[in-house]
This record gives structure tokens, C-alpha cells and sequence, in this order.
């Protein structure tokens, strides 16, 4: 706007100087040029439609005095290339260039106004092949730095969505059961006091290193959920999974460990994906976790991998437990594993069932292949 208004006053102070007081016609076109020269850049393409017209009707007066808009071209040709489409740019200054030399053909302005002659036409049309590329390239520049900035901005949060799953996923499941472990060996009475004692400090420890983990993944968790990265191009550092059923299996042997009863049954015959296998592996060990913090410890709990024939599922059923856990919980476990599943075109399902958590993982059979004779467990 800065320049748009020096351009219009200038164009006023510079006609006033050389031909005196201008008529009130030539002052009210010198004015609406100020005026729509200043306001170009708050809207480009209006701005531009609403000078040309002026320029036009200018013209197209029975005298007219083409020197009343000769500085304020200078600005517009910047603003066009600056502003407004190449091809947009290109066809204004087409109109203007082209109107200077209709305008020169018809010798206008026989008291020698600038437009109007040789030398006027030939300035504009240096001026304007030199700032409409001048603008056009200011303007591809910043495009190019807020694209730049704006792909920054998104790889940022797409990492730190990625740390905050990998945190979760690889410790935060460790460390429930590090404490749930200790919990239990503190209460047996078959360890001596002093051994007792100490697991009892390892589960304090734990829990309160999981409290912190709960916090720190809370803000690191703060980009939007669109933002969440792509899995089946990145999955971290841990290893990847090529055995879907074994990486379930190993899950199963986790939370028998953990001391519940554990039924685990893998059907069918589709190998999945790479991507598929790795995101499925990590939202078993999330619901392997929730077994561990939220499940009756004396009530069965099942595991079920069923690969094919249309799509891959896993459901984990357990018994709510009645007493509260003493585990604090990450609180973003469900969250990461439906974001996880999602991305890879799949969906996540929970119910409460007459006292039974029921989590159920499912992915479309897209890409898969069936797996050799006897790769069934």
C-alpha cells in the first residue's frame, strides 16, 4: 500500500509542476487512481479490473489527458506481477502497454502529455516488461517460503507424533509391567521383608516414571490428528514385524507372564502387509497393556487373529476389573492405536459388555498375499 500511495501522489505533484492546476476532471482520474493504486494490493484482482477501467474510460473521453495515470502505471505493473497470476499479470500489461500505443496512434494529448508521446509509451513499455517480472518474482519467492515454512511446520508435527507413539508404544508398556510385576512381588510372603521391601520401591518408581511418560506424551500430543504421520512409511527404529501371529503370540506370553489366564487362537491363511503387520503388532501390545492396567486378574482373557478372507482382524476380550488399578494410565492408548489404524485404511472398535472390554482391530485385505500350506497356527 506504501507504494501504491507514493506512486499516486507523486503522479499528482508531478502533473501539478508541469502543466499548473489540473482541471477537475484530470484531478478527480488523478485522485480515483491514488486511491485504487493504494488499495491494489488489498485486492488484487478487483483493484486491477477496477484501474483498467478507469484507464479505459480515461481514454475513451473526447480530450483526454493521459499523463493523469502515467506515474501510478508504474505501480501497477509491479503490483501485477507481485499479486496477481502470471497469466492474470501478462494480460493487464498487454491492456496497458497496447492502450498507450492506441492512445499514441490517435494523438492524444496534443499538449504534449507524456503518454501520449514516443518517448512516454517507450519508458512504459521498459518499465513494464522490467517490473511485472521483478513482482512475479518476489511473489513466487514468498510462495516458495511459506510452502517451505507450512511443510516444516507439518513434518515438525508429524515427528512429534511419531516420538510420542514410539514412547508409547516401547516404553510405556514396559513400564506397566515393571510395576504391575513389582506390585505382585511386593504382596508375596514367600520373598523375604527386605526383598519386599524393595520391589515395593520399584513399583513406586515405575509408577511414578509412568506418571511423567503420561505427562510428557499429553505435550507431545498436541497436533491435530490429520497430522498424524503415515505408518507404512515409518515405524520407528524397533525391528520390523514379518510374523503377524508370532509378534500376537509374544503379546500373549507378555500378559501370561503378567499372571492372567490367556487364550491366544490365530485363523486363517493372508499374510499382511509389511505396514499392516507393523501397525497390528503395536496395537496388540497397546491391548495387551490394557489387559495388564484395566482386567479382572482372575477372569480369562482371549486374543484373536483372524487373517482373512476379506479382512484382517484382532479382538482382545477381558473382564473389566472391579477395583481400580494402582497403574497410572498413559491416557492416550485407545487414541494411538485408532490413529495408527486409520492411516493404513483400517478402524478400531470398543464395547462394554456386560462387564467385558471388547477391543476389536480391523484391516481391509488389500495388498496381501495367502500364506504357504502349514503357515497356519
Amino acid at each position: 500500500m506504501g507504494i501504491g500511495a507514493i506512486a499516486g501522489t507523486a503522479n499528482i505533484v508531478l502533473n501539478t509542476g508541469k502543466y499548473g492546476a489540473p482541471h477537475p476532471i484530470d484531478l478527480a482520474f488523478m485522485v480515483v487512481a491514488l486511491v485504487l493504486v493504494t488499495l491494489l494490493p488489498l485486492r488484487p484482482s478487483w483493484g486491477m479490473v477496477a484501474y483498467l477501467a478507469s484507464w479505459l474510460f480515461l481514454l475513451g473521453l473526447p480530450h483526454p489527458f493521459a499523463s493523469d495515470m502515467f506515474l501510478t502505471h508504474l505501480a501497477v505493473f509491479f503490483f501485477a506481477g507481485r499479486f496477481l497470476p502470471p497469466w492474470y499479470a501478462g494480460a493487464a500489461l498487454l491492456i496497458l502497454l497496447g492502450t498507450d500505443f492506441l492512445a499514441l496512434q490517435r494523438g492524444v494529448a496534443t499538449s504534449a502529455a507524456a503518454v501520449s508521446e514516443a518517448g512516454g509509451v517507450a519508458f512504459h513499455v521498459i518499465i513494464g516488461l522490467l517490473l511485472v517480472p521483478t513482482g512475479g518474482m518476489i511473489r513466487s519467492s514468498e510462495q516458495n517460503r511459506l510452502t517451505q515454512a507450512q511443510q516444516a511446520e507439518e513434518r515438525l508435527e508429524e515427528l512429534r507424533m511419531q516420538i510420542s507413539r514410539e514412547m508409547h508404544d516401547l516404553i510405556a508398556y514396559s513400564m506397566s509391567q515393571t510395576a504391575l510385576r513389582a506390585q505382585r512381588a511386593a504382596a508375596d510372603t514367600t520373598y523375604p521383608a527386605a526383598a519386599r521391601k524393595e520391589f515395593a520401591a520399584l513399583e513406586t518408581t515405575a509408577a511414578d516414571a509412568l506418571h511423567e511418560l503420561r505427562l510428557l506424551l499429553r505435550t507431545l500430543r498436541r497436533a491435530a490428528p490429520e497430522l498424524a504421520p503415515d505408518v507404512t512409511q515409518g515405524v520407528g527404529t524397533s525391528n520390523v514385524v514379518t510374523d503377524l501371529g508370532a509378534a500376537v503370540r509374544a503379546v500373549s506370553d507378555d500378559i501370561a507372564a503378567a499372571g492372567f489366564d490367556v487364550t491366544y487362537r490365530c485363523r486363517g491363511n493372508i499374510s499382511p502387509t509389511r505396514s499392516q503387520a507393523s501397525t497390528l503388532s503395536r496395537v496388540a501390545r497397546e491391548m495387551g497393556a490394557n489387559v495388564v492396567r484395566h482386567a479382572e486378574p482372575n477372569a480369562p482373557v482371549t486374543l484373536t487373529l483372524r487373517l482373512g478372507p476379506e479382512v484382517i482382524r484382532l479382538v482382545s476380550t477381558n473382564r473389566i476389573r472391579v477395583a481400580p488399578g494402582d497403574l497410572p494410565r498413559s491416557g492416550s492408548g485407545v487414541l494411538g492405536m485408532r490413529e495408527r489404524l486409520t492411516a493404513i485404511g483400517g478402524e478400531l472398535t470398543t464395547l462394554t459388555d456386560d462387564g467385558s472390554w471388547i477391543v476389536t482391530a480391523t484391516v481391509p485385505v488389500s495388498g496381501t498375499r495367502a500364506l504357504a500350506p502349514g503357515d497356519e497356527s
